[in-house]
């Protein structure tokens, strides 16, 4: 840049051309390798990764752009701040799509793989992508998968991998058994077809060991709430009591974990999943046919719709009976598809005061109700006598109206009843003051809840305060008009009749009862929660809590139960009968049994075939080759044969992140000063569909590397972050199948080129928010990189540098570029994408304003040092315009290697006033002054103005009028 008194004539502007700019630094980046990144103690180090995507036959649309623009826009800027960042890429490419192409073509599954993979690389650099190309990873390379089946063979040494046959889920269209994690609302997580269960020898890792562990640490990494919260519910961790209970005539007992076992008394019916063992033993001849009928029908049925809560209760009576330990009592043994054999053991006792499937269950095959938990509405007091009344709502159910009864001076006009008499319960003392008091017998019982809505309060009795307790029932009337004349009909008048909507009714109870529950009543839901213990023996009074830590110890004590803990999650099951998958490393030998496959011997490699059809026995296609299969037994060289199942594809992406750290060593995963260096990645981007596959496996697989003392850390990502989807412009996914796609290349060839496509990318939304597509949103983008490029073309041309210029233009654009750098700087750190993009934009339309004051080609020095902040905050999100821009502005290096601007705190003023300069009444000038700002600061500036300066022609004014907050007037003879 040059200076001088006059401006030169600007030559005819360079033209923004994306065609031209776009392909010419993508090759010079890939020449210089320019975002080649080594270990480099002298700097902080950012580690940038995306989701390890699988390259489809399908072209990436701009939906996949977004991702990569979000992680690629971090790394950049992480660059210019001077971090050393590791932003890799790889392929996770083993999986049925291939295999399943292959079978339908003849076009083999490695020959798609590569197809499809440079494609997809195509595509990546063609949005100009700073991935370090250096370390690209291809999980079906034998060189990477060798590493996988070392993973394995380390588990297995461990004890965390195992053999062993169980009834699984069974994809018939992918011929393949799925793990509980890929069974999705009963269907295929790929091809979204039904599955069933099929019984197979398979193998599995143990995840569960590390449960307690998976579920402790999310309280440590910075994540979605949401993908914590799927975790936990996934792993499921409950603690509670293994209980038994004698089956009467048998041998055999029943185990059942509860999480309350305090609500024991309450139990009145047990119920055993269709699949457990113990069914075919105790059902009796009466009901064997009808038992057998209804499992062979469960079996049918996914386990996420058997959980479905507003699904009819379906059953059948086994005919035995189970003792309640607590009580002594019988209860009748059911089996039903709502309690699932892989949770617990597979049987419950169950309690319909205290659980809404069991109340369900109850009320459909008329079972007994018996509360044994009331919910604390009030202080509990000591009592010298007590007293229950109770709450009879009666419901017509031709229109849905409530009576309400006003009997006696209660302090209420609903109740029905007083006390009990000996031996009753609340029920049979609720039917018998109706029918004495009404006439009327003819009620059906709805629901009782005293354990849901509770009200106690004290009267006064010859100088005795009582505790009077207000139960709550719900009773449905069977003949309306009957009970209407009834009540009507008694001469005493003790009696009066109102009929009242829900709403009046929810309102008397809540006005003159001082009850919130009403809906709860009407809808016959159950009291889940803590309270007071009642009908439950010498645990009576006490709290649930106080009465199960009680129960548990003396339960304990005599033999029948123990504290257990429980988890919903079961071991991952890795075995798939396919082709296109990593070969488990063992082989099998009838003398010396299931045998590693030594690590000197690694990889297991694919063998190449021909026919890919599963061999529809439940193995893979590996089996039908028998020259691979059959091989001597590493330990004693006798006839052994290789394991013919694949791993899950889930194996490879379970610690692709630490190859990336050291991609090309042949004598270890990875060395281990290496992977301390750069893991655990910094923030890792991608969606959330993987919540309980990828990013659990992940988790796991780092912990037992940690143990293993192969690497210094326990927890793979520090920082999760979920983009959202970009849809069509018709609102739906994007897919091939509804012809919505929109491709990266179709943006680039229409001339708007890959930085507009990134900046609308990043500008439509916040990352994390699902947007549809709009034509107008990247015409906008586009727009705005023309009018920056003009702008920075402008400053870069210009050579004039005045010698006395608009110093209040120039203070106010200063001021405005410094916010925007804090506000640029601030909104990446958060990942605000768009508001940094905004507030871009905002500056453009400012100095577009401001060189009408500030013009650029007498200003250039000025100019210069603006278009070049700007430059590099543009840069992260198109990089191509500004390497072009920064070249020039006549740099020889990367923009994408340069410093990132600092803002000074002093040149930032948070408001601005604008004060006009008056000389003789004419505006010669304008000042910018911080609202604070004194007469005397003020007219102190206004004289430095240049303006005011060339205008004064040395001459002192006579006169100063200061208007404050509007003008200065310098008056001059």
């Amino acid at each position: 840049m040059t200076s001088g008194l006059c401006s030169s004539i600007i030559p005819p502007m360079k033209r923004y051309d994306p065609k031209t700019i776009e392909p010419k630094w993508q090759q010079i980046w890939a020449e210089t390798k320019l975002y080649e990144v080594h270990e480099d103690s002298d700097k902080p180090k950012s580690y940038v990764l995306d989701f390890f995507p699988y390259p489809s036959g399908v072209a990436m649309h701009v939906g996949h752009v977004r991702n990569y623009t979000i992680s690629d826009a971090l790394s950049r800027y992480r660059r210019l701040k001077g971090e050393n960042v590791l932003h890799p890429m790889g392929w996770d490419a083993f999986g049925l799509p291939a295999e399943n192409f292959a079978i339908k073509t003849g076009i083999s599954p490695r020959q798609a793989t590569d197809q499809n993979k440079a494609m997809f690389k195509q595509q990546l650099m063609k949005m100009g992508m700073s991935y370090d190309w250096t370390r690209e990873l291809d999980s079906t390379d034998p060189k990477f998968y060798r590493w996988t089946q070392w993973f394995f063979t380390f588990l297995l040494e461990r004890g965390l991998a195992y053999q062993k046959e169980s009834e699984q889920w069974w994809c018939e269209t992918d011929q393949t058994v799925l793990a509980n994690e890929q069974v999705e609302a009963g269907r295929c997580w790929r091809c979204h077809n039904l599955v069933t269960k099929k019984t197979l020898k398979q193998w599995f890792f143990k995840i569960t060991d590390y449960a307690d562990r998976l579920l402790a640490d999310l309280d440590d990494i910075d994540w979605p709430e949401g993908i914590k919260t799927m975790q936990r519910n996934w792993i499921g961790r409950s603690s509670g009591a293994r209980a038994t209970f004698a089956i009467e005539g048998h041998k055999d007992s029943l185990q059942i974990f509860t999480t309350r076992i305090d609500t024991i008394y309450g139990a009145t019916f047990m119920v055993l999943a269709p699949e457990h063992q113990l069914l075919a033993t105790i059902t009796t001849p009466a009901q064997k046919a009808a038992v057998e009928a209804y499992t062979q029908a469960t079996f049918a049925k996914s386990d996420i719709e058997r959980m479905e809560t507003d699904r009819e209760k379906t059953g059948v009576f086994t005919g035995a009976y189970a003792i309640n330990p607590a009580t002594g009592g019988q209860l009748p043994i059911w089996v039903a598809d709502y309690v699932l054999i892989g949770y617990g053991t597979g049987a419950i006792m169950a309690v319909p005061g205290h659980d809404a499937r069991d109340q369900e269950f109850a009320r459909k095959f008329d079972l007994p109700i018996i509360p044994v938990v009331r919910p604390v509405t009030g202080k509990p007091q000591e009592d010298p006598e007590y007293r229950q009344s109770i709450v009879a709502i009666l419901r017509n159910p031709k229109d849905n109206t409530y009576l309400s009864i006003n009997w006696g001076n209660q302090g209420g006009n609903i109740f029905i009843g007083g006390g009990r008499e000996t031996g009753e319960t609340a029920e049979q003392t609720a039917l018998r003051e109706i029918t004495e008091e009404t006439g009327y017998q003819h009620v059906k019982h709805v629901t009782t809840l005293p354990a849901e809505i509770e009200h106690h309060y004290y009267a006064h009795s010859k100088g005795v305060a009582r505790r009077i307790d207000v139960v709550s029932m719900l009773f449905e009337l069977t003949d309306t008009i009957q009970v209407a004349q009834a009540l009507e009909a008694d001469e005493a008048g003790k009696f009066t009749v109102e009929w009242l909507t829900e709403a009046e009714i929810a309102q008397k109870v809540t006005d003159e009862l001082h009850l919130s529950s009403f809906q709860q009543l009407v809808q016959g839901q159950v009291w889940t929660g803590e309270g007071i213990m009642m009908g439950s023996g010498q645990y009576d009074g006490q709290s649930s809590a106080e009465a199960r830590e009680a129960m548990l110890a003396d339960f304990t004590k005599a033999g029948w139960a123990t504290e257990q803990v429980n988890y919903r999650m079961r071991d991952w099951l890795i075995s798939r009968q396919r082709y296109w998958g990593a070969p488990i490393p063992v082989i099998h030998c009838e003398k010396c049994g299931t045998v590693a496959v030594p690590a000197d011997q690694l990889p297991v490699e694919l063998p190449e075939i021909s026919d890919y059809q599963p061999s529809g026995d439940g193995r893979s296609p590996l089996a039908k080759v028998a020259d691979w299969v059959n091989v001597p037994c590493p330990q004693c060289g006798g006839p052994a044969q290789r394991e013919t199942d694949t791993m899950d594809g889930f194996a490879c992406s379970s610690w692709y992140f630490l190859r990336f750290a050291d991609p090309y060593n042949d004598q270890a995963p990875f060395d281990r000063a290496k992977a301390d260096y750069w893991l655990p990645v910094d923030t890792y981007i991608g969606g959330a569909e993987h919540a309980v596959m990828h990013l659990l496996y992940a988790r796991f697989w780092t912990k037992v590397m940690a143990d293993g003392g192969l690497i210094g850390f326990t927890e793979p990502f520090t920082a999760l972050r979920n983009q959202g989807m970009i849809l069509a412009p018709d609102g739906r996914k994007m897919s091939k199948s509804y012809g919505n796609t929109i491709t990266p290349d179709e943006i680039i060839e229409q001339n708007y080129g890959a930085d507009a496509l990134r900046l609308y990318e990043l500008f439509i939304a916040p990352y994390e928010q699902t947007v549809p597509w709009s034509v107008q949103g990247i015409d906008g983008s586009s727009r705005f990189l023309h009018r920056a490029w003009s702008l920075v073309q402008d400053a870069a041309a210009a050579t004039g540098n005045a010698a006395d210029h608009n110093g209040s233009a120039e203070t106010r654009l200063v001021t405005v570029l410094h916010k925007t750098i804090r506000k640029v700087t601030a909104d990446l750190e958060s990942m605000a994408f768009n508001t940094a993009i905004a507030a871009l934009m905002e500056f453009v339309n400012e100095a577009y304003k401001l060189k009408v004051e500030l013009p650029i080609a007498p200003n250039a020095a000025i100019w210069q040092g603006v278009a070049e902040t700007l430059t590099i905050l543009l840069a992260p999100y198109a990089p191509h315009i500004t390497e072009e821009l920064w070249a020039d502005l006549g740099h020889s290096s990367s923009v994408h290697s340069a410093s990132w601007p600092a803002w000074d705190a002093a040149l930032i003023i948070e408001d601005v006033m604008t004060i006009a300069v008056q000389i003789n009444g004419k505006v010669r000038a304008t000042v910018a002054v911080a609202p604070d700002a004194t007469e005397s600061d003020i007219i102190e500036l206004a004289l430095a103005d240049a303006a005011v300066v060339r205008n004064l022609e040395g001459r002192t004014p006579t006169k100063t009028i200061f208007v404050p907050g509007k003008i200065v007037n310098f008056v001059v003879s």
